[in-house]
């Protein structure tokens, strides 16, 4: 069964080709703040970059399509030196039958039930094949010139709603969708799964299996988030009633509803209703309270309760009971910890109302889980668009500086040598992934770092060494010593052109998006100071050079 273009009923919604333009930029090229007026499509010929639609971002590459519906904001930075793009616009009429006579009127909405974003489809050179042959018949001159244009949009945005995919690839179901629009305008009245999988024309146990295949969830649970996420934009909102936003969204009574969204979110509705207010603390190991200041909320208590392997463990405990005191004082009405306190749970839960996040490699994912539990979802994607922009222009002048060289991160502690590996650490991906710079060849891919004794470290084979120091102690320093007089750090490439640069701690840091905003920050400076010796060397030569023919 295929999505149909509502184009036969009684209420029906013509899409009307209005224009096509084929564009072509060069390096530097950007879109700032831009509203999209009419539905369009825009598909991506050539060229690479960030794409920002309605502070949702995307890395944008070639033969994508993305819809953009009426209202969009549109920020873009291109990567590559060429981008090359079509854009195609639409008019949607609406046709309504009344009295046996069609009646015609205009409307802004897109004809189909798509949301702004990327359109993931089957063979998408298909797909771009299709939207380029309509742009050739767009610039057409033929007799049939203006059906022909109107027909082909028609078959394209049929071909595209059958080769839909969901986000893991998928077929995208129009059945099921068919089930999930019902969800939406129908969610605040009871809603069976005999009734949904009527919608769809399926059995209910085979309703739920294909639901589930496609969207990772239930039918039940997906319903439930719905619910949830329409009762978050509600008790946003100054006036709100628990007992009305409860009805609202199909619960019935504010008790069940409370307990649903305290199940679905970690914290009860009368709390997130505080958001303004909110006391919260946090427990981390990674920079949650960066997070927490990041999103505009300034946390009135953190502890790191994480073993630290200097301290001793009569040591260790003095100090987790003095930071546990210090956030009983603070009086928290939340505490939010990361999956290294998950053990200190039952105590941090006698203090205040605690949610410890699960534990995840991309730093995105807790710090959207973080907004979400403090309603500030908006300033997470703000702080995603702010660095995705910077990264592509920090980007572009590190690699103009540091062209093919070889970069290697080198941690000194009062134990060991620790080198880190290039895998699935935020660290390596802003450094390797969104940067564009060059690991040294000592990295792989077997352990997230490697630790070493001071007189046992491999060749540091690379150009330059990023090095940071945990402590000052006598033992960091004993340690450093010790290595600077092994054969392996006399050879490197690094030290002797003189490139081995202090840094502070990148692998916390880059947990945290003001922490990678200094991370770059740190990168521009060490590349001015290497410009800046770069040119007093020169001078230096020109000088030497002018004395000699004296």
């Amino acid at each position: 069964m295929t999505e149909q273009l509502p184009f036969i009923s009684e209420t029906s919604s013509l899409p009307l080709l209005s224009s096509m333009c084929r564009v072509r930029r060069g390096e530097h090229f950007r879109v700032q703040g831009k509203t999209v007026s009419r539905p369009m499509l825009c598909l991506i010929l050539q060229g690479d970059g960030v794409l920002v639609l309605n502070d949702t971002v995307y890395t944008a590459e070639a033969n994508q399509l993305y819809v953009l519906k009426p209202g969009t904001t549109i920020e873009a930075a291109a990567r590559s030196a060429v981008t090359e793009f079509i854009i195609l616009s639409m008019d949607t009429v609406c046709l309504q039958q009344v009295r046996g006579q069609w009646k015609m009127s205009s409307s802004s909405g897109f004809p189909l039930d798509w949301e702004t974003g990327r359109l993931m489809v089957r063979h998408d050179q298909q797909a771009r094949a299709r939207v380029e042959q309509l742009y050739e018949a767009y610039r057409g001159v033929h007799p049939d010139h203006f059906i022909s244009i109107h027909s082909q949009l028609h078959e394209l945005l049929q071909y595209l709603s059958e080769n839909r995919l969901e986000e893991n690839y998928e077929k995208v179901d129009p059945a099921l969708e068919r089930s999930i629009m019902y969800m939406r305008r129908f969610m605040s009245e009871g809603i069976s799964m005999d009734q949904l999988a009527k919608i769809a024309g399926l059995t209910p146990s085979s309703y739920s299996r294909s639901f589930k295949k496609a969207k990772g969830m239930s039918p039940t649970d997906y319903l439930n988030r719905l619910r949830i996420d329409e009762a978050k934009k509600q008790l946003n909102q100054e006036s709100c009633v628990l007992k009305d936003v409860a009805v609202s969204v199909g619960y019935g009574n504010e008790y069940y509803f409370s307990r649903k969204f305290k199940q679905t979110l970690g914290i009860a509705p009368s709390l997130y209703m505080k958001k303004d207010q909110i006391r919260v603390a946090t427990a981390s190991k990674m920079g949650l309270h960066e997070n927490l200041s990041s999103l505009g909320l300034h946390p009135v208590a953190a502890m790191d309760g994480f073993h630290d392997r200097e301290l001793d463990e009569v040591e260790q405990q003095q100090r987790l009971a003095t930071q546990l005191e210090k956030l009983r004082q603070a009086k928290p009405d939340l505490i939010i910890g990361d999956f290294y306190h998950q053990t200190y749970y039952d105590k941090l839960k006698s203090i205040a109302p605690t949610v410890i996040l699960d534990q995840a490699h991309d730093w995105k994912e807790n710090h959207l889980r973080l907004a979400e539990l403090v309603g500030r979802e908006q300033q997470a994607l703000q702080n995603f668009k702010q660095l995705e922009l910077r990264n592509l222009d920090i980007g572009l002048r590190l690699k103009h500086h540091f062209g093919q060289e070889r970069i290697m991160l080198m941690q000194v502690t009062n134990q060991s040598i620790r080198l880190q590996e290039n895998i699935e650490h935020p660290l390596n991906r802003l450094i390797y992934g969104e940067l564009g710079l060059n690991p040294a060849q000592i990295i792989s891919s077997d352990f997230m770092t490697d630790e070493y004794a001071a007189d046992s470290i491999p060749m540091l084979d690379t150009d330059h060494l990023f090095m940071n120091r945990v402590s000052n102690s006598p033992a960091s320093e004993k340690l450093l010593r010790r290595m600077k007089q092994t054969s392996a750090w006399n050879r490197s490439s690094a030290v002797l052109k003189g490139n081995v640069h202090d840094i502070s701690d990148w692998s916390v840091l880059s947990w945290t998006p003001n922490g990678r905003h200094q991370i770059m920050d740190e990168l521009e400076q060490i590349v001015q100071q290497l410009v800046t010796l770069s040119h007093v060397g020169l001078i230096g030569q020109l000088q030497s050079m002018s004395f000699s023919s004296l």
